[in-house]
């Protein structure tokens, strides 16, 4: 399997509490790893076919303390496609020159051809970008139509396993897969902060001598990162985060 880290928040913030617990996961999913944000609303992405608890790269990555409202990170364990990085997610393809950041955890299978996008790699989960954006081109759709997405992605889910985190650097959009396979949950942080402890490693940190006051926002995950409440999200059900709040779906279920 692979695993999914999202972030959504109402100001930028720095990744490396978070990833320095979802790193952990690369020792079951050793395969690749990849980090996503938006500075001005344009993607950067770093991503290497190595395993995340071992790279040198994502060690001198974390250090930069990058600061972004909105991130995507991945550990990959290869079903599907070579272990390059063109295989390597979080991908990104543009829609009328707006760019869209994804990544997938599970297995799509006899998926058709896009009509409009084509993938650069070889893995099911960029073909499955493919088609949500030749989707929408096609059919006119919005990124605000959140209910047409919802349902356009169910249909997808009946070609396998998909739990989903995707942005266009104003939302983040999350889909858990229709029978709940793996998981995909999420915490709320907002003020006031307190301490935490990682589930993957004997460590604690106090937020409230790390984080602004003002911060609030998500953390999304394929399972549990630390020991703060996690919720799951709804099986065959779509969350749209902007600027730190839920803005479609309900993420208390």
């Amino acid at each position: 399997m692979c695993e999914l880290l999202g972030l959504a928040f109402n100001e930028p913030v720095t990744v490396g509490i978070s990833f320095r617990a979802f790193r952990h996961r690369g020792a079951a999913n050793p395969h690749g790893w990849g980090l996503a944000w938006f500075h001005d609303g344009q993607p950067e992405i770093r991503k290497e076919p190595a395993p995340a608890h071992k790279s040198d790269n994502l060690n001198a990555l974390l250090d930069k303390r990058i600061s972004s409202n909105i991130f995507i990170g991945h550990v990959r364990y290869a079903t599907w496609g070579a272990r390059t990085v063109e295989n390597t997610h979080p991908f990104r393809h543009d829609l009328h020159g707006r760019p869209v950041v994804f990544a997938h955890n599970g297995t799509l299978r006899d998926l058709p051809e896009p009509a409009h996008f084509r993938a650069r790699g070889q893995t099911d989960s960029e073909q499955a970008l493919c088609l949500l954006l030749s989707w929408m081109q096609e059919e006119k759709v919005a990124f605000s139509d959140f209910p047409q997405i919802e349902q356009w992605l169910r249909r997808l889910n009946r070609h396998g396993e998909m739990n989903l985190l995707f942005s266009n650097g104003s939302e983040l959009f999350a889909y858990r897969d229709i029978k709940g396979y793996k998981g995909l949950c999420l915490t709320y942080r907002e003020a006031p902060f307190g301490v935490i402890r990682l589930q993957d490693e004997d460590w604690t940190v106090d937020l409230s001598e790390v984080k602004k006051p003002s911060e609030r926002g998500f953390i999304i995950a394929t399972s549990p990162l630390t020991h703060e409440h996690w919720t799951d999200l709804r099986p065959g059900g779509l969350l749209v985060i902007r600027a730190g709040r839920a803005v479609y779906g309900d993420p208390r279920v």
